[in-house]
């Protein structure tokens, strides 16, 4: 079993050994350091490992003290915080309780998102480019774009893929797009409209004046993206442009410009190492 954990400190290989063939591997390269615990089946008695982060699996125990994890809480773990928490199940209970007030927190935005489509739906196509004129003037007097202008541009957004493409995005898909905005991850299985959630963080970054990147696998998916995401960006009164494999350094610099920007992840980097 294998349980990687940030930690800052430790620069340097180091393996011990102790009975009963029980082993601790601790390798990294620079910080932040990801350390790899491989602990076999004996009790941590030796003090030879006191100055070393160790972690037990209770599957490798003797069946009669699996559930007696009382074991990897000796003098011989090094104290850093997580290991107790971690091996009695305290961390995995942080965590989701954690992960479920941050999806309450979520909940509550798209709520509020809720709130605004009736108003939005009342908007007349004009009157819905001119949200976007509304919206980069606020944030150029200084609002947050973390405040009531994020849900207010991501009803916005819902209401022109639903008018123009006739995507409606569904409450889980906002949260997909308030995740992807906070720097997360946002894992979605295919069909689950990735490529129309992206629409919502691109929209609302792109007006603050820096382009904002759609980065894709291939040409094809680019392009793709592009053609039929590209009309809710540019219903709204953004510049949408495209990156692809033999376009001269003119068109690419055009593409560049635009406030929303699709491109290949090979392509983005090549022209970063270019530049």
């Amino acid at each position: 079993t294998v349980h990687c954990f940030n930690v800052q400190r430790y620069h340097l290989l180091n393996m011990v050994a102790y009975s009963k063939g029980a082993a601790l591997l601790a390798l990294s390269a620079a910080a932040p350091l990801c350390f790899s615990y491989y602990v076999g089946p004996s009790a941590l008695k030796s003090t030879r490992l006191s100055k070393n982060p160790t972690f037990l699996h209770s599957n490798l125990l003797p069946r009669a003290q699996r559930h007696d994890l009382s074991i990897a809480t000796s003098s011989s773990a090094l104290s850093m915080g997580f290991m107790e928490d971690f091996v009695t199940g305290r961390d995995e209970e942080t965590r989701r309780a954690e992960n479920d007030k941050y999806i309450e927190q979520l909940q509550e935005r798209v709520n509020r998102i809720n709130d605004l489509e009736p108003t939005i739906e009342e908007l007349g196509d004009e009157e819905m480019v001119a949200k976007t004129k509304e919206f980069r003037e606020r944030l150029a007097k200084g609002e947050d774009i973390n405040g009531p202008i994020l849900e207010e541009a991501f009803a916005v957004v819902r209401e022109a893929a639903w008018r123009v493409i006739e995507q409606r995005h569904y409450d889980v898909q906002l949260m997909g797009g308030l995740i992807l905005h906070e720097g997360r991850l946002a894992e979605m299985a295919t069909g689950e409209g990735k490529t129309l959630v992206s629409t919502l963080p691109c929209y609302l970054n792109s007006l603050t004046g820096e382009p904002s990147f759609v980065i894709t696998v291939n040409d094809y998916l680019a392009r793709r993206d592009m053609e039929k995401m590209g009309q809710v960006h540019r219903y709204l009164g953004l510049t949408v442009g495209l990156i692809q494999s033999g376009m001269t350094e003119e068109e690419r610099k055009k593409a560049y410009a635009c406030d929303v920007v699709y491109v290949t992840n090979s392509e983005l980097g090549f022209d970063y190492l270019r530049d």
